[in-house]
């Protein structure tokens, strides 16, 4: 994103101490930055950081933030709201430009134009600088979104001087090597001289006699022929071989993963000295390969090969967690390493720049339209389809906001949401109309202790998407899903646990505001607004079978806690080749490509 790259520039402090200007700059990058891109503008990036910052409930970071920011306007100045339709004389949009350079390179101590235009490159640039003035003077008045390419293209020329040769670490001239071309090195002498790139149409290049012209066309017209250049090339080679005592000659072996063939040169000169055959020489004068080509081999081979091992680390009783989450169930069972990596560990995973909107973001765009609009449903009885069309339009208007969406965004999801409005609403009036729901709880936190014989307890928690208190005293447990929908098989096996472990919450009175029952319906709700806008998936609609489910899975994540969350075991990576955890955040932790490679060789 080129606004962060300019708020990290080396160059950018903003008035601020340069440390200070880097931490707020980092916390407005996990804050805004990271993810979907903000809506445009300073008033968008200050409402992504509130919404980013919303959760974290540290008002300290925020305030920065937002000092950040407002120093950032106050410097731009002008730049943040600049008419598209006013045309502006090319002088005044100079002026403001470097005003606000000089305002972004200022520090709390130096002024911006004493840091800007600093050393050698500083001179150029303030040089370049004072050049352009007068020409964009003369300009007529340009629309100011044509500024950025103008500046851009009147800065092409602008370069601090070069020197010549290779520069140090320090970027400085080095003492000892020059860096020089063909033309340069005719006349020069050193003491030891290494010819690169002697590979086939690189040095020499390819002979190409152009589009234009024919060889017979170019022989015509009295032009040389193309392979002439090989000739005075030739004659380069043979006075930088001969400039010193010791010359070294270079090539690759492969360019963009294809073998190469030798230059000519390499090629006649091999095959010369091996056909010098004398008493002193039995086995003619051939070219010794030099030693740092074995050198350069022996940099990236190891002294000893050792496969790498499935990870497997094991904690200290007191870093293990002692919650687990019914979500965290699944990944305990598949990968304990990711587990492992977020829970001991405390890993976050860090959006990408100007990510895509996934999956993620529109499932938390539904889940957070249908928590309202069930919250102003349960206000009272069933209002009839129109006001209960105006009661979802308004929760979708809510969440849209809530998600800060851009109006590209908005154009996209407002349509879905409308569609998933329609299915809801059928399901709500069949189910109401009837007078079969008597309560509809949303977004429900609950917990519940798992003691183990010894006296030691882990409490497992959970947030149910939605339970409806039937009018017979059942529960209806409901998880909305945008994506794939876990198949009736998985939720029964154990595969995926989390419909099951809810179940056996409530019956255990775990859900705050709602006392102990039975649950007689599991069902996934699939709301993707696509051209089927939804569908009832149901897991079990027996009591017994949802009853005796939830005891076998509360009986296995009691086992399964006192093992990893109480116990000594190792929090393997990837145990079970059948499961499949939910995401890949880790994998690059746990090195799944290495090890996974070194089992396969050896089972082979």
């Amino acid at each position: 994103m080129p606004l962060l790259a300019v708020l990290k520039h080396p160059m950018c402090a903003g008035g601020w101490d340069r440390g200070d200007w880097v931490r707020a700059a980092r916390r407005l990058e996990r804050a805004a930055l990271r993810g979907p891109r903000p809506a445009p503008g300073l008033d968008g990036l200050r409402a992504a950081a509130k919404a980013g910052l919303r959760r974290e409930d540290r008002a300290e970071v925020l305030a920065e933030v937002m000092a950040l920011l407002d120093r950032l306007g106050e410097a731009l100045g002008p730049f943040t709201s600049l008419p598209a339709h006013i045309a502006r004389p090319p002088i005044g949009l100079l002026e403001e430009h470097l005003a606000a350079a000089e305002a972004l390179a200022a520090t709390d101590l130096v002024a911006g134009g004493l840091r800007l235009y600093a050393g050698e490159e500083g001179e150029a640039l303030a040089s370049h600088l004072a050049g352009l003035e007068p020409a964009m003077a003369l300009l007529p008045p340009l629309a100011p979104s044509a500024w950025p390419a103008l500046f851009e293209a009147a800065m092409d020329g602008a370069a601090a001087p070069s020197l010549r040769g290779s520069r140090g670490r320090d970027g400085g001239v080095h003492p000892r090597v020059e860096i020089l071309g063909l033309l340069e090195a005719r006349l020069l002498s050193f003491d030891r001289v290494v010819l690169g790139a002697l590979d086939e149409t690189v040095w020499p290049l390819a002979t190409d006699p152009g589009p234009w012209m024919s060889r017979p066309m170019r022989r015509d017209f009295g032009l040389p022929e193309p392979e002439a250049r090989i000739g005075r090339v030739c004659a380069d080679f043979l006075f930088a071989a001969c400039s010193a005592p010791e010359a070294v000659l270079s090539r690759a072996a492969k360019r963009g993963g294809a073998p190469t063939v030798p230059a000519r040169w390499l090629t006649r000169l091999e095959t010369f000295l091996r056909g010098q055959v004398g008493a002193a020489h039995p086995k003619g004068l051939l070219l010794e390969s030099s030693q740092a080509v074995g050198w350069a081999a022996a940099l990236d081979r190891p002294g000893r090969v050792a496969p790498c091992a499935r990870p497997a680390p094991r904690p200290p009783l007191a870093a293990r967690p002692q919650t687990l989450s019914v979500t965290e169930v699944e990944t305990l069972l598949a990968d304990p390493y990711a587990f492992y990596a977020r829970r001991v560990l405390r890993l976050r995973p860090v959006d990408p720049l100007d990510a895509e909107v996934g999956a993620s973001d529109y499932g938390n765009l539904v889940h957070a339209t249908m928590a309202h609009f069930v919250h102003r449903l349960a206000a009272g009885p069933w209002p009839g389809p129109g006001a209960a069309r105006a009661m979802f339009d308004e929760a979708a208007a809510v969440a849209l906001d809530e998600a800060g969406a851009r109006p590209g965004l908005l154009a996209f999801w407002q349509p879905r949401l409308a569609r998933i409005g329609d299915f809801v609403l059928r399901q709500e009036s069949e189910a109401r109309a009837g007078n079969r729901i008597a309560r509809s709880l949303c977004e429900l936190t609950g917990q519940v202790t798992l003691r183990q014989p010894d006296g030691r307890a882990v409490t497992l928690t959970a947030r149910a998407d939605r339970i409806d208190v039937m009018a017979n005293g059942q529960f209806a447990i409901l998880d909305y899903k945008t994506g794939t929908v876990p198949s009736r098989n998985a939720v029964k096996d154990g595969h995926k646990p989390q419909l099951v472990l809810e179940a056996a919450m409530a019956a255990r009175g775990a859900f705050a505001g709602l006392a102990a029952g039975d649950a007689g319906t599991l069902a996934y709700w699939k709301l993707n607004g696509g051209p089927e806008p939804g569908k009832v998936h149901p897991v079990s609609t027996e009591r017994d079978e949802i009853a005796q489910l939830g005891q076998e899975a509360m009986e296995k994540v009691g086992a399964l806690a006192a093992r990893f969350l109480l116990g000594a075991a190792a929090f393997t990576a990837w145990p079970h080749p059948g499961r499949e955890a939910a995401g890949d955040d880790y994998l690059h932790l746990s090195r799944r490509a290495e090890w996974a490679g070194a089992e396969d060789a050896a089972d082979g």
